[in-house]
């Protein structure tokens, strides 16, 4: 077998440098007959060599003797793995992705945080600006230290931008538009990614493209001036006039009109709680952290959209990892893998609002498990790979539409910050779903039933939760426990209902 030195990433045989050479007596195999990336066969050193003779004759290596790499051929010229030299280390390649996913942990309560306390509108820019900001830092990392701390610190002051940015949006509209509000995050996050990858392929240098990405984001500081803030949380804290301006704000630039009695209504709960406020009890309307801690609906709505968050991270990123393995060009790969998302978020505009979040969402989940529990059952070709797409499918409707019905069970006050905890809880699934081709050493098709598993248990806990299709977002905790009545009132009535028709 003939081959030259550029073959892959891999082992360099400096005998045989700039030398076509005979593979199998330089480099060992494992048992799937691919050649060995950390290992080599070791040369004779009781052989008399000639100077004018090549170093790289198959006699001159002892293939009953391996060695440990001393260099690396790198396939990329301008890769993180070449540049800091990182071949046959994986555990600091792979301590990357873990210490980015670790980032995450800190951001999304950080930013949660900042939007219920100061603002939707201070929290976007403070994550944009850091994203930016450490971001391009990272692109000047002279060392792989530097790059993994700012590896780290990016996500952990920056990662919380999607969650501040779709809670205002979601806070911006009204019941029919938030399905809408959805859709356009999760196509701009397709659009987003297959950019990326587009400029990844093109570049084909990762400090480019670092540089691409990230220094736009470094300007949101902008948005200061130009980015209203979110009229429910102003409403929320009590700041009604300011909260009045931004609407008469929005209704010249939209051409737009307001009901009047919708201001009419603000103007009557600005007296109430005024007046609530003088006599020192907002419990009934403005709910207190205090109050949220020891509100049993609240833990069982955490549990459950924590649970699902979980599930679903762990069901998308594990598909999607599996994915990747395809054969074929990487990046094309990829695109494919974001593109296949767009018709789950145009059946999920489509049937939420008029189905029901609790319908779709359930039916996605339970769809999801059956068809990946399955998976493993039906023979390799045409039916697994549809299959598989239909389970890629079924979990990005789920995953996608929990962002809009997380949102809306969780009181005003502190919907940024619940919302940040139970995506923070569910990165635990996108950490986990790296590790699960692992598991193929026992069973190999035991991840997939493993995700289906997950997603059919994920179906039934959906049903425990409140409907809030075509619902007033609840802006206190009061009006959150009004909900889980009404849902309570309205099973009450279905069996009395069904025994007046028999």
């Amino acid at each position: 077998m003939q081959i030259s030195i550029l073959f892959a990433v891999g082992c360099a045989i400096p005998e045989c440098e700039g030398e076509i050479f005979e593979l199998n007596s330089t480099i060992p195999h494992d048992h799937n007959g691919e050649p060995d990336k950390c290992f080599r066969y070791a040369p004779f050193t009781n052989i008399t060599r000639l100077t004018n003779t090549s170093q790289c004759l198959p006699h001159l290596f002892d293939t009953s003797t391996k060695i440990k790499c001393d260099s690396y051929v790198y396939l990329e010229e301008h890769s993180i793995v070449k540049e800091f030299d990182l071949g046959c280390q994986n555990w600091k390649r792979s301590l990357v992705g873990t210490v980015h996913n670790a980032g995450f942990f800190v951001a999304i309560p950080l930013t949660g945080l900042i939007s219920d306390k100061y603002g939707r509108r201070p929290a976007v820019i403070f994550a944009a600006v850091s994203n930016g900001v450490f971001g391009v830092i990272r692109a000047l990392s002279v060392n792989y230290d530097m790059f993994v701390v700012f590896e780290f610190l990016e996500p952990a002051f920056g990662a919380g931008v999607y969650t501040a940015c779709f809670v205002l949006a979601l806070e911006l509209v009204g019941p029919k538009g938030r399905v809408f509000a959805s859709l356009l995050f999760n196509t701009m996050f397709i659009l987003g990614g297959v950019a990326v990858t587009l400029l990844s392929w093109w570049l084909q240098n990762w400090r480019y493209l670092l540089f691409v990405i990230y220094t736009p984001s470094v300007f949101t500081f902008i948005y200061i001036w130009m980015l209203p803030e979110s009229f429910r949380w102003l409403f929320s804290k009590g700041r009604y006039e300011e909260g009045v301006k931004v609407l008469s704000r929005s209704e010249k630039l939209n051409k737009v009109d307001v009901p009047k009695n919708y201001y009419e209504q603000v103007e009557k709960q600005a007296t109430k709680q005024r007046d609530e406020r003088k006599c020192e009890s907002l419990e009934k309307n403005q709910s207190t952290f205090n109050q949220l801690l020891r509100s049993s609906m609240i833990w069982k709505r955490l549990f459950i959209c924590s649970f699902l968050w979980i599930s679903s991270t762990l069901v998308y990123y594990g598909l999607s990892i599996n994915a990747i393995e395809l054969s074929g060009n990487s990046y094309l790969n990829y695109i494919v893998i974001l593109v296949i998302e767009a018709p789950a978020n145009v059946c999920k505009l489509i049937f939420l609002d008029r189905f029901g979040r609790k319908r779709v969402i359930a039916t996605a989940y339970f769809m999801t498990g059956l068809i990946l529990i399955n998976y493993g059952f039906v023979p390799a070709g045409n039916w697994s790979i549809l299959l598989y797409l239909g389970g890629k499918f079924f979990i990005t409707l789920a995953y996608n539409s929990l962002y809009v019905f997380a949102a809306e069970v969780f009181p005003t006050n502190y919907r940024t910050s619940l919302l940040a905890m139970t995506s923070t809880i569910g990165r635990i699934g996108s950490t986990v779903a790296p590790q699960t081709p692992l598991l193929t050493r026992y069973y190999k098709y035991l991840p997939t039933m493993i995700f289906g598993s997950m997603a059919a248990l994920s179906g039934f806990l959906v049903l425990l939760l409140p409907e809030t299709n075509n619902m007033k977002l609840p802006d206190s905790l009061k009006e959150a426990q009004d909900q889980d009545m009404k849902e309570e009132e309205t099973r009450e009535e279905r069996p009395s209902d069904n025994k007046t028709r028999l």
